[in-house]
This record gives structure tokens, sequence and C-alpha cells, in this order.
């Protein structure tokens, strides 16, 4: 067992010694232990022991989240290292330095893993090694059915199924959803069960995926490190810069079935949508007017400054 950036991570999954369901982070394991202590056997998940009574286990499971606390904010965190992690954020300490490209750090897994060409910094050796290969320009992979040339095998294998877009033999048994790769329904599956096994070291957040908790991690960070070559203006999600990247090509791939309008983003054809179905989803929980947009229902609240009533959460667009 190992502890990294304050996730305890054992070196391989573990399995809940109740129903069986493996998990590589040991705070995963624990939060999935609380889901059996009703059950009439008042078995542990974490390491199996029996105990007489439901008040008994409960105890027990709680031994394993002893907190640490942050003396700056008393946010809490499951081990040490977790919570040093979280301090440097309050300190500003980055006692880790490249003796290559001089980039400071406040991990030493972050300045282990940083690629001194560019700076940005990758999650394991393996995807610092993919990444380093986007500076050498070679594309030795090319697609013979559109041409499109690529760095790596396994980006032109993922690309190539976008000419078979039929093809999509993973189906979802329960919402009958189909997926071009077994990962891709793994991943869905996990919205059905509620799973989020990834945890974010920092602000606990759990994520169903742990390309998910890359993108996040970025909000602590902020770390940007798609950038559009026209304009310079930079993203922290790939999706986010080939948004971008069709307003400057005019590209609008979003169609609306009614009216024939194309939009550049699906959130923006689900706006334009509420033009035909009438939805308006932002109600003001003072007068009841509804509207189809947020930033909508924001400036109508300035109406009621001074009016004690919360307004409603409201869905996002």
């Amino acid at each position: 067992m190992s502890a990294t950036e304050g996730k305890v991570v054992v070196s391989s999954k573990t399995p809940c010694r109740v129903c069986g369901v493996s998990y590589r982070i040991l705070g995963s394991l624990i939060k999935h232990a609380w889901s059996h202590v009703e059950e009439p056997q008042s078995v542990c998940g974490v390491c199996g022991q029996r105990f007489e009574s439901v008040d008994e286990l409960k105890g027990h499971i709680r031994n394993y989240q002893k907190t640490h606390d942050c003396s700056y904010c008393g946010k809490s965190f499951l081990t040490i290292t977790g919570l040093h992690s979280h301090t440097t954020l309050h300190t500003g300490n980055r006692p880790f330095t490249c003796d290559v490209c001089n980039k400071t750090f406040a991990y030493l897994s972050s300045l282990s893993y940083h690629c001194n060409v560019c700076g940005k910094c990758l999650y394991d050796l393996r995807s610092l090694t993919r990444h380093k290969t986007t500076h050498s320009g070679e594309r030795r992979y090319g697609c013979e059915i559109c041409g499109k040339r690529f760095k790596l095998l396994g980006t032109l294998k993922s690309h190539e199924k976008i000419h078979t877009t039929r093809d999509r033999p993973y189906l979802c048994d329960i919402c009958c959803k189909t997926f071009l790769s077994n990962c891709g329904l793994t991943a869905h599956m996990k919205t059905h069960s509620g799973e989020r096994p990834f945890i974010c070291i920092i602000c606990s957040k759990g994520f169903i995926s742990n390309g998910e908790l890359k993108a996040h991690m970025r909000v602590h960070t902020g770390e940007a490190p798609y950038g559009c070559s026209e304009c310079g203006r930079y993203f922290k999600r790939k999706t986010h810069l080939n948004n971008h990247v069709r307003s400057h090509l005019g590209i609008k791939l979003f169609v609306c079935g009614v009216c024939g309008k194309a939009c550049s983003r699906q959130e923006h054809l689900t706006v334009h949508m509420r033009t035909h179905n009438g939805e308006r989803p932002y109600q003001c929980s003072v007068c009841d007017k509804a509207f189809t947009q947020s930033h909508c229902l924001k400036t109508h609240m300035k109406s009621h400054q001074g009016d004690d009533k919360p307004f409603l959460n409201a869905p996002s667009s």
C-alpha cells in the first residue's frame, strides 16, 4: 500500500469483503463499506471482521476515517499526505525545482511527471511518454480512409471508428445506449450506479473516470494546456478548445430539426429548442416568472433586491 498525493492507493485492486466489488483507492473502499453496515451479517467490507452489532461495526469503520484537519480553513483529509498537499494551496510553498527548465512544483510527483519542453504536468510516466511525442512533430500513422495522420497508433485506431459509427457493439442493458468501446460503456455504467471512485485529493469531489478527475484538477492548478493557434486563447478541456475552434471556422454541427437553425455547440441548440417547445426551466421563486436561460433569471432577480426569499436553484443549460 502506498500514499500518493493524499490518495491511499493499494498495489492492486482490493475487493470488498462483503460483495466483492474492487477498488484501488482505500478511501473509495472505506466509503463503499458503509453501504453494508445495515446488513444482518455485520461484516466490515474493508477487513472482513465480523461484529456483534451494527453500532460496533460503525465504530470500527469510523476508525478508518479519522481525519487530518487543515489549520487554515478547517477542511479535513483522510491522510496526512493529503493534508500536506492541500496546505500548499495556502502557503504557496513549491520546494521542488526542475534543473532543466527551472519550473517549480508543490509536489514531487508533479516534478517527476512534468514535460521539460512545455512544462505540462502529467499523472504518470506512460502519459508523460505519450505527451512528449507531441513535440517531435512526426505523424507516422495515417488513416487509409481519409488520409489524416496521427502521432500515436492508439489515436489512429480511435479515429478510424468515426468512419464506422454504425458499429457500436457495447450496449447498456439499463438504458440501451450503445458505445464504441467497452471503456466507454464501463464509464457510462457508473452514471447509473452512482459510483465515483476517482477522488480529488484537494476538495474530495468524486468522479466516474480518471480522465474527468484529471480535467477537474485543472480547476485547482489553473492549468489550461489547450491553446488555439488562431487567437492564442487557452482552455482547460480539449472539448472546449474544439468548440472554440469551430467559431473560427464557422462550423455548426448541431442542427435544429424544427427550423433548420445550425449551432456550433450542443448547449446552444438546447437553449434554441426552448423557443419551439416553450420550456422555461429557470423559475423565480418570488414571483414565479420563468426564463429560458440562467443569466436571464439572475438579471430578473435584481428587481427583487431587498426581498429575503431565496430563489430556486435551476438546472444548468
